[in-house]
Parts: C-alpha cells; structure tokens; sequence
C-alpha cells in the first residue's frame, strides 16, 4: 500500500523581531514579489508529485485570505486550516492531530517563511524520506563561530559537526506521535528536538545555503536577490 505525504505549513508565527517593517500582516504574509510569501510554499508543495495533502497551521483570523489563495491559485491539495498555538511546537501538534494518516505514512513540517523551496527540492527530499523514515535537512556551518559574553570572546567551537537546521523535516507519523506522547509537555523549536529527546535516531540530508528563513528585514532583502519573481 502507498505511503501518504501530509505536509504541515507552519504559518502562526507572529513574526515579533520582524519589526523594521510597519505592517498589520506577520511575515508570512507579506509579498514578496507580489505574492504572500505564505503562497510560494503553498505552490511548491502542490506542485510535488510526493504531496499528498497540505494541512496550514496559522491563526483563525488569516483562514479566509489562505482559502481565497488557495482558490485562486488551484491549491487543490490543502484539505485543512488548523488553529495555531501559542508557540511553534503546539501549533505543528495541533495540526498533526487533524492528519488522517496510517503509522509508515510521511508527515512533512515546513515554515511558511521559507519561501524559497522549489518542488524538485521537495520531492527529492520526500523521496530520501520514504527510505530513512526521520529526516531533515540543513547546512554545514562553515564560518568561525566563537563563545562570546558581555562582548569578550572567551573560546571557540569546533565547527565539524555544526550545521544549521532547516525545514522541511520528516518523519513517520507513528514517530511523531510516539513522539508527541513521550514528551507531550516540553517545548522545541523544531521536530527533530523533540523526536530526538523521544529517543529516536534523525537523519540530515543537504539543504541549501538559499533557503532563507524570513526572520529580519535583511532576510527579505536577501531573497529579493537570490530569487526570481514569479
């Protein structure tokens, strides 16, 4: 039997320290060349021949404008707008719990605000997914990094086995809810953390040095010269 992909856009984010720009909307839905940034994600992952349904954690008060862009841009495969918690962590939790989905079925996590991800990425990370079962992606660290406090560096960190974590991330549903029940009370930034803190053993695969997170006014500057407009 095939294994299904649900995929799960986070998208509740208030964006608090993107605060250079004055506007009523978090980041994920300011344009970007003209589209909401939340819409780019949107695209790649129904343009996936991996994806099988999209679920958008994000706060009831942008379902309406996430439904209109799914409309108009024939985003077919979103089947659910789940309410967002008040931290990243419960907001995933709570739109995994509407998936429908078997125990060796794939359950994709993916920021609304990396919206520079295209469907070949995707599906060439779904599919090393349906081989390894827990999966992320990310970056090596390549640039010097050093202990500092009050100003004063006071050491170095071998860099080696440093990198920077991405989404999306992957794991089999019966993993996350083992997972979720495991250490249902703590708070991560991301999967992996809590799959790992749960016991089980995570996978890294290659990201890109491209697939810029939207975090600061100088991240949205940075995407308008590595993307393309659409």
């Amino acid at each position: 039997m095939k294994r299904k992909v649900i995929v799960i856009i986070a998208a509740a984010g208030k964006g608090k320290r993107f605060s250079e720009i004055p506007s009523s909307q978090p980041k994920q839905y300011i344009k970007l060349f003209g589209k909401p940034i939340i819409l780019y994600s949107l695209q790649a992952f129904q343009s996936s021949a991996y994806t099988d349904e999209i679920i958008v954690s994000a706060s009831p008060e942008y379902f309406d404008l996430i439904h209109k862009l799914s409309v108009e841009h024939k985003i077919s495969k979103l089947t659910k707008l789940t309410e967002g918690g008040k931290t990243r962590f419960h907001s995933v939790r709570n739109a995994f719990e509407q998936a429908d989905c078997r125990a060796n079925d794939i359950v994709v996590i993916h920021d609304a605000a990396r919206p520079n991800i295209s469907s070949r990425f995707i599906d060439s990370f779904i599919k090393l997914a349906l081989k390894n079962k827990n999966l992320i992606s990310g970056v090596n660290i390549n640039s010097t990094v050093k202990k500092v406090k009050r100003n004063l560096i006071y050491g170095s960190v071998d860099r080696t086995d440093l990198w920077e974590i991405q989404t999306p991330q992957a794991f089999s549903f019966k993993t996350l809810k083992d997972s979720y029940a495991v250490v249902n009370e703590k708070n991560f930034t991301d999967e992996s953390s809590l799959v790992q803190a749960a016991g089980f053993k995570v996978r890294i695969t290659e990201g890109s040095r491209f697939n810029l997170k939207v975090t600061t006014l100088e991240d949205l500057n940075l995407l308008k010269e590595i993307m393309q407009p659409a």
